[in-house]
């Protein structure tokens, strides 16, 4: 009897493009909506990244704070709120008047979205402590019912939500998101079954991230806003970079000098 294989797909990270869309074009319309991610489009990104977490009925939806006070005209946790109720919310409003027809997107309505616009996705899994493996689940239902037409990263800050993706769905691409770089980053990347290692700007440390690119493990670094500070990261070996804006750095993303 022939042994049953996974139909691995390829690294993500030999896709991935030098700029992402951070929470989709989120400098420019209210993160994580169908607004932000089609101005991420308009402005040229070719990746975008959004965090995806669970409503109370275990839809899985594109959010990324644990309740909804923030950016949306409600109050309370995403966790003890039907989709339904979610999708009662206006999630534009609190950005602009502009936007007041912004409504929470479900992963099944990402999926679609992007597809329609040739986006790859990086997704952050933001689940509820305690509700990691539902939170996974959730997303492999939409990825049934919505079938990705191009690249997937999954990542996350989460341990417990990154062992769930390495059960659930092991066929995407990995990375753990980190502050600060980790002394133990390999042994950590290793338990969690990570490829990549996604890091914030402002624990920038030249002569670590050269190391860990020397090594051979992608790294993509949160959240830079200026031409300077990217090219600084892409010199350093780091592979993308998370912004709010990407058209100010999607003219001339190659690293100074290099070619």
């Amino acid at each position: 009897m022939p042994l049953n294989r996974i139909n691995i797909i390829p690294s993500a990270y030999t896709q991935m493009k030098p700029v992402i869309a951070h929470r989709g074009a989120s400098g420019h319309a209210p993160e994580n909506t169908a607004a932000a991610i089609r101005e991420a489009a308009r402005l040229n990104a070719e990746w975008v990244e959004v965090d995806v977490t669970i409503s109370s009925d275990n839809v899985a939806v594109v959010f990324h704070d644990s309740d909804v006070n923030r950016c949306t005209d409600g109050r309370g946790l995403v966790i003890q709120k039907t989709l339904a109720e979610l999708k009662s919310l206006d999630a534009g409003t609190w950005y602009s008047p502009f936007n007041s027809d912004e409504k929470i997107l479900t992963m099944t309505e990402l999926l679609a979205l992007a597809n329609q616009l040739n986006l790859n996705l990086n997704i952050e899994i933001k689940p509820t402590i305690g509700r990691e493996t539902e939170t996974v689940w959730a997303m492999k239902q939409a990825l049934k019912q919505v079938p990705f037409e191009h690249t997937l990263l999954l990542s996350s800050f989460n341990v417990h939500a990154l062992y769930a993706a390495r059960e659930f769905l092991p066929e995407y691409t990995r990375a753990l998101n980190v502050e600060a770089i980790p002394r133990d980053w390999f042994n950590r990347l290793e338990e969690v079954g990570a490829t990549g290692l996604h890091f914030a700007a402002d624990f920038y440390d030249e002569a670590v991230i050269k190391d860990i690119h020397e090594a051979g493990t992608p790294m993509a670094c949160y959240t830079v806003n200026d031409f300077e500070t990217a090219q600084k990261m892409y010199r350093a070996g780091v592979q993308a970079v998370f912004t709010d804006y990407p058209e100010r750095l999607i003219l001339d993303a190659r690293p100074v000098g290099l070619h």
